[in-house]
């Protein structure tokens, strides 16, 4: 079984500065780097809004979380977001347990989830 992190970027019609990010697999520490590199690109590249589709996403340990953590600040201090959706409820738990459930806007669709950037 791969337990590889995979990431998948893809457009929303009509908002050209908003991107849905698909996460499936496992983020932990061995994914950290590759996580970073490629939503710093999407941030740097004008990308404002990122709703994150963690539907597929298996597991997140307390490094991935603090990566999740720093790009929604991220977001924030240049004047867009970092929406998840889609939580499985073991990824929720972690969150739960590490506290960050007021620090994270977590939607149950995608499409919930881009509305409320409206």
């Amino acid at each position: 079984m791969n337990h590889a992190l995979d990431l998948q970027v893809l457009p929303v019609s009509g908002r050209a500065d908003t991107r849905v990010l698909k996460l499936s697999g496992e983020f932990d520490a061995t994914s950290v780097e590759r996580a970073l590199e490629e939503v710093t690109a999407l941030l740097d590249a004008g990308v404002r809004h990122l709703v994150v589709d963690c539907e597929e996403l298996r597991y997140v340990n307390s490094t991935g979380l603090g990566v999740i953590l720093h790009f929604s600040r991220v977001a924030r201090e240049r004047g867009g977001s970092f929406l998840l959706c889609k939580v499985s409820e073991p990824v929720y738990e972690i969150i739960e347990i590490i506290g960050a459930t007021t620090l994270l806007e977590i939607h149950d669709t995608v499409q919930e989830a881009i509305q409320s950037l409206a």
